[in-house]
């Protein structure tokens, strides 16, 4: 656990790591480390977190909170091909594996050799088969034939292959998920010697599995996790496998190991600040790249913005455009060609004393057959609406609403708060008869569609 990496930093270190899935914690403020040359037997009842801090540790699940360091420096696993990328190989139960293809094409899967004839880029297969024999050599298997299908395999040689590759592209860290289920006797135990095979070639190891029987013959130390807490680290000679067996299910750490795996435990959270301080150059220049990537892109898109708003300008997109001014023409009636009757009125409703007779004109200019005439009494029947007598100022609204000049609008909308309610109802109808629109103390006045 002190490390035996690059710099004396183990190969692996979890610090704190914490996942949660919504309200769940499936695990809490793990410390977990792993050596070069290393096997760690990674043990806890179903549903304990190992499996999490597993996929934590491969890119599956991003952690909710902690640090990962692998070989010392401070890493986001951000996928499993970024683990793979790294050297963190992981062999499941599955194996990953496809039957109907040979063993050299398994052993290459995703990494195929290639051989071009001119344009064309072929499989070569005659170099995927004797790398294939001689990876898997190395590390203490021999198989029959490269070309045989993968189907016709047992299961301890489906893990060898899975092994073997792990070891041959360079892996760094290898995980077992549960590498001897369902394997005889006669094949667990070449599984088991494999596996110290890829600790002699340097490689750390994490082997996952419920049989204590199986992983206490490889293991030189055992992470406990239950409930997805950590029990401790226990090395292989401090604890027997009835012990192991009767932490996972939840028993107390052996009294005779509690205070030597509380000191480990203290010891493995202080070289945190270790591993901080070793990381620490690194954390600065990172994020002086990431300062400088930042800025040039910020740079990029000013300039970009720039040039597209200099063609904008260049195109006069931006010129203010003159308006042409339209001019409406204004009717306009001489007073001489007006009929009497109009006359009349309008020196009436300007002239005379009795409200009565002024109320009468009033009404009368809104008459149908006075229409073609009405640009020559528009304004008086505006001023007439602050006539002084109520009476005056309906019938000039409701001659207003009639004739439906744009001039009456807001005269009209200024009325609706006229003290009498003949004058403010005469008002609200002349708006809407003459313009379509519909007042209300809450909207004010709207066309009919645009109330709610």
């Amino acid at each position: 656990m002190a490390g035996n990496g690059k710099n004396g930093a183990p190969l692996v270190y979890m610090e704190n790591i914490t996942r949660r899935f919504g309200l769940i914690a499936a695990l809490e403020n793990v410390y977990f480390t792993v050596d070069r040359g290393e096997i760690v037997g990674l043990l806890g009842d179903n549903g304990a977190g190992k499996s999490t801090l597993i996929k934590v540790l491969t890119g599956v699940h991003p952690p909710t909170e902690g640090q990962i360091y692998f070989e010392g420096q401070p890493v986001r696993i951000t996928s499993p091909k970024v683990a793979r990328a790294m050297g963190i190989e992981t062999v499941y139960q599955d194996l990953a594996l496809v039957n109907l293809m040979s063993i050299s094409r398994n052993f290459f899967l995703g990494r195929t050799p290639e051989r071009q004839i001119g344009p064309l880029k072929l499989l070569d297969k005659d170099t995927m088969n004797r790398l294939t024999v001689e990876a898997l050599a190395d590390i203490g298997i021999e198989i029959r034939r490269p070309e045989e299908e993968v189907l016709r395999m047992s299961g301890g040689e489906r893990q060898s292959i899975a092994i073997g590759r792990a070891k041959y592209f360079g892996s760094k860290l290898l995980i077992l998920d549960e590498p001897t289920s369902a394997l005889s006797v006669g094949e667990t135990r070449k599984v088991l010697g494999y596996t110290q095979e890829a600790k002699k070639a340097g490689l750390g190891v994490i082997f996952i599995t419920h049989n204590i029987g199986h992983v206490y013959q490889v293991a030189d130390r055992f992470t406990i996790i239950s409930h997805g807490h950590k029990v401790g680290d226990f090395l292989k000679g401090e604890v027997s496998q009835e012990e192991i067996s009767q932490m996972i299910m939840g028993g107390p750490v052996p009294e005779r190991l509690a205070d030597v795996v509380a000191e480990r435990e203290a010891q493995l959270r202080r070289l945190s600040e270790q591993m901080a301080d070793r990381a620490a150059p690194i954390v600065i220049r990172q994020q002086a790249q990431t300062r400088r990537r930042h800025w040039m892109i910020a740079g990029a898109l000013i300039v970009l913005v720039l040039a597209i708003a200099g063609l904008l300008i260049g195109g006069g997109a931006f010129s203010e455009v003159e308006p042409t001014p339209t001019i409406t023409p204004i009717p306009t009636v001489s007073a001489a060609d007006l009929p009497d009757q109009v006359k009349t009125a309008l020196d009436q409703l300007a002239n005379d004393p009795d409200p009565g007779r002024r109320a009468i004109a009033a009404s009368m200019l809104g008459a149908d057959r006075f229409r073609e005439w009405s640009e020559a009494f528009v304004e008086p029947l505006i001023a007439a609406l602050q006539d002084p007598a109520h009476e005056v100022r309906a019938a000039a609204a409701k001659s207003l609403g009639k004739i439906a000049d744009p001039r009456a609008i807001d005269p009209l909308q200024q009325l609706l708060r006229d003290n009498y309610s003949p004058v403010r109802n005469a008002a609200a109808e002349a708006l809407q008869v003459g313009f379509d629109l519909y007042c209300s103390d809450a909207e004010g006045c709207k066309p009919k569609g645009a109330l709610h």
